[in-house]
């Protein structure tokens, strides 16, 4: 009998989990699941939004990085990145680090759909 195949989205993850040298019981304890969850999201390729927004968030990646659309450099964010962060984009780290699950979900949703400055794809303009 052959093992169960790992889908796309899971290779993404077990991937960025050996990147980052931490384990399914580690994204598990972060996401607020079970471990057996994250075995199944690796296994399945099938994983639930607010689900997707925890887990991309642990693993220091964009919401379609972790399902597979936009691999790049996934590395995560180094000082000299977060030191360009304007004020704007400070104060909303700041609040999507301090809201709950639910409310970090809302948070990216609205991100989503939130006009972007035509010229840089930012949702706040640079000054």
């Amino acid at each position: 009998m052959m093992p169960p195949m790992n889908s796309p989205f899971g290779n993404i993850i077990k991937q960025r989990l050996v990147d980052l040298k931490k384990t399914q019981e580690w994204l598990a304890e972060e996401c607020g699941v079970s471990k057996n969850a994250v075995s199944k999201w690796i296994r399945d390729g099938k994983i639930s939004r607010a689900n997707a927004v925890e887990a991309a968030r642990a693993l220091g990646l964009t919401v379609d990085q972790l399902l597979g659309q936009t691999l790049v450099d996934a590395s995560p964010p180094s000082e000299t990145t977060l030191e360009r962060l304007d004020v704007h984009e400070k104060r909303l780290l700041e609040l999507y680090r301090q809201a709950t699950k639910d409310g970090k979900l809302m948070i990216y949703g609205a991100a989503s759909v939130a006009p972007k400055d035509s010229d840089t794809g930012h949702l706040f303009p640079r000054q």
